[in-house]
């Protein structure tokens, strides 16, 4: 399984790998919303998990713009807030977040939701 993770905090980073390690992931790090933006429209993964606050283009932006301008557009893209209200909600579902996720649930519901989100995408790939 193939990986982008856009955040900015190395130990966020680490966090998701050591999650993610039952699926040996190949997980390639961008650090701003710009190089995952530069990155996603490159290369292709098969999911792509980004922080919301996101240095020089946010998270939000780079869900929409890997929807519209990228060989990505078909890929989960699962949106990492430290607070999740009904706004940031609705405005990730709107820019083309596939699930929004709090920052304090990683641990525990990153992994099923990549196994699924992936499953899901495969399923459609083979109808």
């Amino acid at each position: 399984m193939k990986i982008l993770v856009v955040h900015r905090q190395n130990n966020t980073v680490d966090q998701i790998k050591s999650v993610l390690s039952s699926c040996n992931p190949v997980v390639r790090y961008a650090e701003s919303g710009l190089d995952g933006l530069l990155t996603s429209r490159i290369e292709h993964f098969d999911v792509i998990i980004c922080g919301t606050d996101l240095p020089v283009v946010t998270g939000l932006e780079l869900a929409r713009s890997i929807r519209t301008n990228s060989i990505n557009r078909n890929s989960p893209v699962v949106l990492l807030s430290d607070e999740v209200d009904e706004k940031i909600r609705q405005l990730g579902k709107s820019l083309g977040g596939t699930t929004l996720l709090a920052r304090k649930d990683l641990d525990v519901q990153l992994a099923g939701i990549v196994h699924n989100q992936v499953a899901t995408e495969s399923n459609k790939n083979l109808d």
